[in-house]
């Protein structure tokens, strides 16, 4: 009996009594009710001492618009360094740059903290390295803005990218036990995250159920690789630098996704993509993986020797003077010697990335896949011509 009434004046007393993250929350709800008495009191006199002052330091970012105006025009730096802030959030940066040159000595840390949460939120990754170059790296933003520049991997801090969720390519790093992995390369943190998107498309798409390609964890690699391009231009990427990783060797295939405006394409086995590139377009370029032709007319340079000859040049592309029987007429030998046929009369998705694939097409998609990948990819071919050159 005296058992059970020790227990029910202990579950009273924890009744009673908030815990502390009640009392937390009571206390942090009774000092916004109390702002404009402190802000009143903070802006009577300049004191930086003061207890109301010392107070609103702690949640700035609670603060009005007006309430830091007052604090600011009191004399009050840290305020002022608070306005920079509200300023580069309405993208007038000019005024916010003049505020953060002046006063970020006397800012604390965690309003340099807000300051770069804010540029990383609107992806200004260039600012975000200025406000350190005057406040010093504070993780893990030191390695966001290096990735969102695509900085070298030697300056990012491993224990950030790990905390984020990202992975780098470094030496140690082996492909998984997938006999066809196609390898996921970034040089910036929006080609990474577009990567990590195209893959969870890929996982849930029929593809993926019948394909015989495992997908990598993406990984940034930085500017290794100096992928450059412009608009109209294919993206041009030297893997060179990458061929003395492990899990670089053991892949089938690479995928390397830039930032730079180019046309995606696929050249040694090697997809380039620019990282605004979506789900359809990357099976398009998939489709080449397993050598099939783009549908519109090629360019002249490679129209003079593939449209030369007569004959099956790809899983749909015949070239000759007549069309194989149920074959149509296509445009990819347009600036060719010999007329283009192709094996379906509507435009596919060789043509248009954006058609859905035709139950036609992934047919022979399959048959060509059952006997390109009995032989070494394209890919493996260009490794092994590189190994022989060194």
């Amino acid at each position: 009996m005296m058992f059970r009434q020790y227990l029910t004046g202990i579950a009273f007393i924890l009744l009673a009594v908030p815990s502390s993250s009640q009392q937390t929350l009571f206390r942090h709800e009774s000092i916004i009710t109390q702002l404009p008495h402190l802000v009143a009191q903070a802006a009577q006199a300049y004191n930086p001492l003061s207890q109301a002052y010392l107070t609103l330091t702690k949640i700035p970012e609670r603060l009005s618009d007006k309430q830091v105006l007052t604090l600011r025009r009191s004399g009050y730096a840290a305020f002022a360094f608070e306005w920079s802030i509200r300023l580069f959030g309405l993208g007038r940066n000019e005024q916010a740059w003049l505020l953060f040159e002046q006063y970020w000595r006397k800012a604390p840390t965690s309003s340099h903290t807000r300051l770069l949460a804010l540029l990383q939120e609107k992806k200004r990754f260039h600012a975000m390295e200025r406000v350190q170059a005057r406040v010093g790296h504070i993780e893990p933003y030191a390695s966001i803005s290096a990735m969102g520049l695509g900085r070298a991997v030697d300056v990012l801090n491993r224990d950030s990218i790990r905390h984020m969720g990202f992975s780098i390519l470094d030496e140690q790093m082996r492909a998984n036990d997938c006999e066809h992995t196609i390898l996921l390369l970034a040089e910036t943190l929006s080609g990474l995250e577009q990567l990590k998107r195209l893959k969870a498309q890929y996982a849930q798409s029929v593809l993926s159920d019948v394909l015989p390609y495992c997908l990598s964890e993406p990984l940034y690699i930085g500017d290794i690789t100096q992928c450059n391009s412009h608009a109209s231009v294919f993206i041009q990427c030297d893997i060179k630098p990458l061929v003395q990783k492990s899990a670089v060797l053991q892949a089938r295939h690479l995928v390397i996704m830039t930032e730079e405006q180019g046309l995606a394409n696929v050249y040694n086995g090697v997809m380039r993509l620019h990282h605004k590139s979506e789900l359809e377009l990357f099976i398009h370029e998939l489709m080449h993986f397993a050598h099939f032709e783009d549908e519109y007319p090629v360019p002249v340079s490679k129209a003079n020797w593939l449209c030369k000859t007569q004959g099956f040049k790809a899983p749909n592309l015949y070239v000759g003077k007549t069309a194989p029987s149920g074959w149509y007429q296509s445009d990819t030998c347009k600036f060719g010697l010999l007329q283009s046929y192709k094996p379906q009369y509507a435009a596919s998705k060789m043509e248009y990335h954006e058609i859905h694939l035709s139950n036609q097409y992934l047919g022979l998609w399959l048959k060509s896949l059952d006997k390109t990948l009995l032989g070494p990819s394209d890919y493996q071919v260009y490794l092994n011509e590189l190994s022989a050159t060194r």
